[in-house]
């Protein structure tokens, strides 16, 4: 699971990490949104994914948008976007309906949201791999982050 804003559009850097580039998006008629995206990122998930036998799946506030606006600019392909919309739950109840009984590494900035239901999903899924991977928005996603994704897949067959 990816998150957009914090994991690839590490909104809080100041200064931007080496690598990032600025994207415009239009959000509107007028308006339009400033993102920074690296765009070796779309290279590393996909090599993440290939190596650990996982699917890539959005699961961000962008929605369908991250398959218009944020994967291309990362070279990812469509991937599957996990619909929430629990407000009371955030994301956790869609994303374990969407994970069910397989292994999960999820990458997300706010994990400290929603504690109580954090700490339900993850007990839910004490028998299988479920790495929250927390990334600092001031950062986005590093190597550091994606070996902790490897390391958690290679516990499973």
């Amino acid at each position: 699971m990816i998150d957009v804003d914090g994991p690839l559009n590490p909104w809080a850097a100041n200064p931007k990490a080496a690598g990032y580039r600025l994207f415009e998006i239009k959000v509107g008629w007028r308006r339009r949104l400033r993102i920074w995206l690296d765009p070796e990122h779309g290279t590393q998930l996909r090599q993440l994914a290939e190596e650990t036998g996982a699917e890539l799946a959005w699961a961000t506030t962008w929605l369908h948008r991250a398959n218009t606006e944020i994967g291309p600019r990362l070279g990812l392909p469509p991937l599957k976007v996990i619909e929430f919309h629990d407000a009371t739950g955030w994301k956790y109840p869609a994303v374990a309906r969407y994970a069910y009984e397989r292994p999960l590494v999820w990458f997300d900035d706010d994990f400290g949201l929603h504690a109580e239901r954090r700490e339900q999903f993850v007990h839910k899924r004490r028998h299988l791999t479920t790495a929250l991977i927390h990334v600092d928005p001031g950062t986005g996603i590093s190597a550091q982050h994606l070996g902790e994704a490897r390391k958690a897949f290679s516990g499973n067959p």
